[in-house]
């Protein structure tokens, strides 16, 4: 029987964020849950997941944290409630 609770995290289909990489999509997907969790306790949840990608966009091969498309699917994911 299949579990989602013994499901390794690497196996797992990732959503795509518009990264060029499957692990920027990854890193990318691990702001958007953090950002839904602080969602429900405040309401600049997006003040916050644009300075997370600001910071992910500085590191080597990640450049494209910041742009359009990453910022708006990030944007749209963390805005639903």
């Amino acid at each position: 029987m299949y579990s989602i609770l013994t499901k390794r995290a690497d196996d797992m289909t990732t959503p795509n964020y518009a990264m060029f990489t499957d692990q920027g999509n990854q890193l990318i997907h691990r702001i958007v849950l953090a950002g839904q969790a602080l969602a429900k306790f405040d309401d600049n949840v997006w003040e916050w997941a644009e300075r997370e990608l600001n910071k992910l966009s500085h590191a080597p091969g990640y450049e494209e944290a910041t742009d359009t498309a990453v910022r708006e699917a990030v944007y749209s994911a963390v805005s639903l409630r």
